[in-house]
């Protein structure tokens, strides 16, 4: 298991109008950038980006992941994953990292916070061959 460092370099979040809105839709996005070969860890840049519909308000936040393998086995591993894209348990930890942040500036700006995490990648089903 490698050791995950977090760095959040920025948090902004704002709210465009006090009006009460009768329905209102949280989209969450997670963006990663490709990963830097550093040393002997990855750092993997993330932005995750919060909107509402109609537009109240929105929370943008950006950090730094810096993922080091405790020995060469794993650094090997991870450097295949990383060519594949970024592995589904990072993005998983990433979402969990930020959460209570998120969601403290979300109460603080009286919206409900988003706390469905992001799906998996859909993986390319194979054809079913029948004879």
């Amino acid at each position: 298991m490698p050791n995950i460092v977090f760095r959040i370099d920025s948090v902004r979040a704002e709210r465009y109008g006090l009006e009460p809105v009768p329905q209102l839709n949280i989209n969450m996005n997670i963006m990663f950038g490709k990963p830097e070969k550093k040393d002997s860890g990855y750092l993997l840049g993330f932005v995750i980006k919060i909107d509402c519909a109609p537009p109240v308000a929105s929370i943008d936040l950006k950090g730094v992941v810096i993922v080091t393998p405790l020995n060469k086995d794993e650094a090997k591993a991870l450097e295949e994953e990383f060519k594949k894209g970024v592995p589904y348990p990072l993005i998983l930890t990433v979402y969990s990292y930020t959460l209570p942040l998120v969601s403290l500036l979300s109460r603080e700006m009286g919206i409900p916070p988003p706390i469905q995490p992001p799906q998996p990648p859909q993986q390319p089903k194979s054809p079913d061959y029948h004879v």
